[in-house]
């Protein structure tokens, strides 16, 4: 049985706690969900230029200039997420958290004039949960025993309220407002729990030209910068906790040709500015007033690329294929195992089929995400309180994701 942390270290381990885990806030966010609409996620999330599909909508709002009337879009994604840490001189161990998560989505845009629509998108673009066995990791013993890592959960939702005005029949632009709001956040460890939520805005801008065979989509989303107020909850009273985190600006563009009237393939390139969690900084309340503590994480800007053809088979029904492929932002010097992530290759095929006025779409993916192996030469915890990037998460680690979305659309 591992030793309980004092009493009379217990604040060191909280400003030590404070910085690893408050900061997965952003870590959280690493672990990104593209996938916002079904459509979409049947092509791997190549769907920036794409003017025919309601899915599109939700990627670029600029789409909806070429849509007539009023659409309706409601879906949901299941998420199956396997991890498993094999960490040096201990055991694999599988992440304790449920199998299976739901996230919904939805979409509405309402043609006003000839050249104005007005929409809005629902979705979570970012969500984590790992969830980590009481002595998982060796590293963690003795004094600094409460620091290691147990429960990591972020959800949140993204409500976008926008506007696409048509400038003429070839070329619409579209503009936003962005509200993220995280409901619930939990990062614990073995000994302390931490708990919080907040909300932030931002802005989207967007645009679409289209020719008789090529098409060209642009969608910008900015950065979010959040405020969030929690608690720091162990043996002693729950401690007041406060802090900003600066979500990350996307940019995505997309080029697709229709090489037939029934075949079109689109490539886009993805680009996530991760490098905004360069350093944040908490503050927290104590008995003798309020401290303030400094993590860097130094992650980096990386891009996605995504390759995306659809097939009608008939005039009602379509066929989808995807292949995107996604860096990590984060390195090994920085490497947590709150998110073990590492570079990943997405493969994907969906359907679509309109009856009666309605449109049925399903898209499986699956995520090959590359074993990570982390070998770092700073001994932990001779480095310092922060776990993150030592030889406390030495070992190798291994996860998958498999994805089945659902939606039905309809225009009226």
């Amino acid at each position: 049985m591992k030793k309980t942390v004092h009493s009379t270290f217990q604040f060191k381990l909280l400003a030590g706690l404070g910085i690893s885990l408050l900061s997965l806030q952003t870590h959280a966010s690493g672990f990104r969900i593209p996938e916002i609409s079904t459509a979409g996620m049947g092509l791997s999330n190549a769907l920036v230029a794409n003017k025919d599909e309601v899915g599109a909508m939700a990627y670029n709002p600029a789409v909806m200039a070429f849509h007539e009337g009023h659409t309706l879009q409601v879906g949901a994604t299941t998420i199956g997420y396997n991890l498993s840490a094999n960490p040096s001189g201990g055991n694999k161990t599988d992440s304790a958290t449920k199998d299976k998560f739901f996230v919904p989505n939805l979409f509405f845009s309402a043609q006003t004039s000839e050249k104005v629509t007005f929409g809005l998108a629902m979705n979570s673009p970012f969500g984590l949960e790992t969830r980590w066995p009481n002595e998982t990791f060796p590293a963690f013993s003795g004094a600094v025993d409460g620091l290691e890592p147990e429960h990591s959960k972020i959800n949140m939702i993204n409500v976008n309220p926008s506007v696409a005005i048509k400038l003429d029949n070839k070329t619409s632009v579209a503009m936003g407002v962005m509200f993220y709001d995280i409901n619930s956040l939990v990062f614990s460890s073995q000994a302390v729990k931490i708990t919080g939520s907040g909300n932030g805005y931002g802005w989207n801008l967007a645009m679409l030209h289209t020719t008789k065979n090529w098409d060209f989509g642009l969608s910008y989303k900015s950065s979010v910068n959040t405020s969030l107020a929690g608690s720091f909850t162990s043996s002693a009273a729950p401690l007041p906790a406060n802090s900003s985190v600066e979500f990350p600006d996307m940019l995505q563009i997309g080029l697709l040709y229709r090489a037939t009237d029934r075949f079109n393939v689109e490539f886009d390139i993805d680009r996530t500015g991760w490098s905004s969690f360069d350093k944040i900084v908490i503050i927290y309340q104590t008995t003798s007033g309020p401290n303030s503590s400094t993590s860097t994480n130094n992650w980096k800007d990386v891009l996605a690329y995504r390759l995306g053809a659809t097939y009608e088979i008939s005039d009602n029904t379509r066929l989808r294929f995807g292949y995107s492929l996604d860096d990590t932002p984060q390195s090994d010097a920085n490497f947590s195992a709150r998110i073990p992530g590492n570079d990943r290759q997405l493969f994907s095929i969906g359907v679509g089929h309109d009856f009666a006025g309605w449109t049925l779409d399903a898209s499986y993916m699956r995520v090959e995400v590359k074993d990570r192996t982390i070998s770092s030469s700073l001994i932990y915890p001779t480095t310092g309180t922060d776990p993150n990037g030592t030889s406390a998460y030495n070992g190798t680690y291994q996860s998958d994701i498999n994805l089945l979305g659902l939606s039905l659309s309809t225009t009226f």
